[in-house]
């Protein structure tokens, strides 16, 4: 495929080059024969040959979000079909008894910092009086024993009201990641418990193609530079990641591939159909550029120079890959074709 580019640049230059010369000597008054482009000579060329196999697209990142306190849904803020973002609110659950149990934590939290301050400066007094004698070790050792439970006190008090806050913020259920809702599984006014499914949905941002490999290809997905992903625009892609199971299903016998697709791959969504090309090694074949094809209809036809003139002589035509096409029968190695077919072809009918 290189050689063809580097031959089709230095035809384009000898072209532009001969064009200029043509110009100069029509503004010099001579006469300037008229150029005949070179006849095309049919070579073998290495192509890389592919085993294709049918892929199924899938999120990466799917789930399924659910309940992480009870209460009755009060709000439903997405549907089926909508596209979120990260951290949108979903829906919300009446939360009456957790914000209750949230103002509880504070007010015990504000008695256990005062205890805690109670016990501090009573510990302060009985380290300045201990000196003095006025008191015994016996109290003073009460006074730094209080003071630690007061500590303790208000270790247990934060807790607690971490807790409450955590609970209270689970009745506002919010988006994990960007994507789709593909399912409610929830109404409005229902009453849900800790583990009661609420919402499904999946991110568009990464996606994957899962192929069933046979076991006579298990050897060709060694690394993702030997896998190409064909697009629907045409395209095709390199995958970022290739994770291939080791074990076979018990029926079909095949091996299940996975494909990372590169994030945010434009056109795919999940549950399309893709092709999954897997590089078998090159193959000699023949090609000709599509202007050197005459197309009409169901028929392909090449003109081929013979001794008598020119044939339009009926070719079977493969794949066509970037204006190269291949040629599955009609020609062999050494024929030597017009460049242009259509140029040819008017040729041919003013003769």
């Amino acid at each position: 495929m290189e050689k063809i580019r580097l031959l089709g640049i230095t035809l384009l230059v000898m072209t532009s080059q001969a064009m200029t010369s043509t110009q100069a000597l029509a503004a010099a008054g001579e006469s300037v024969a008229p150029q005949i482009e070179p006849l095309l000579t049919v070579a073998p060329q290495p192509v890389t040959d592919w085993l294709t196999l049918d892929g199924t697209v899938s999120a990466i990142h799917q789930g399924t979000v659910a309940a992480q306190t009870s209460g009755r849904v009060s709000r439903m803020l997405v549907d089926v079909n909508d596209e979120v973002v990260a951290g949108q609110p979903l829906l919300e659950i009446s939360g009456k008894e957790q914000f209750a149990a949230v103002t509880g934590a504070e007010a015990r939290l504000a008695r256990a910092q005062a205890q805690q301050v109670e016990a501090e400066r009573q510990l302060a007094r009985f380290q300045a009086l201990i000196a003095k004698g006025v008191i015994t070790r016996a109290q003073l050792d009460n006074a730094e024993a209080s003071d630690r439970a007061a500590r303790a006190e208000v270790n247990a008090a934060n807790a607690a009201l971490t807790q409450a806050r955590e609970a209270y913020g689970y009745t506002r259920i919010l988006a994990p990641y960007a994507g789709v809702v593909t399912k409610r599984l929830v109404e409005l006014g229902e009453t849900v418990a800790p583990g009661t499914p609420l919402l499904s949905g999946f991110s568009l941002d990464e996606l994957r193609v899962e192929v069933e490999l046979p076991q006579s290809a298990l050897a060709l997905a060694g690394q993702p530079a030997d896998v190409q992903v064909l697009l629907p625009d045409g395209k095709t892609v390199t995958p970022a990641k290739l994770t291939r199971f080791n074990y076979a299903d018990s029926q079909s016998h095949a091996f299940r591939l996975r494909l990372d697709l590169p994030p945010q791959t434009a056109g795919v969504l999940p549950g399309m159909w893709l092709k999954v090309q897997l590089k078998q090694g090159e193959r000699q074949v023949l090609q000709v550029p599509d202007r050197a094809l005459l197309r009409q209809g169901e028929f392909n036809g090449v003109y081929l120079q013979q001794p008598a003139g020119w044939a339009l002589t009926p070719v079977r035509v493969g794949h066509c890959v970037e204006g190269q096409c291949e040629i599955l029968a009609g020609l062999q190695a050494g024929d030597k074709l017009a460049p242009d077919a259509w140029a040819q072809q008017q040729e041919v009918a003013h003769e």
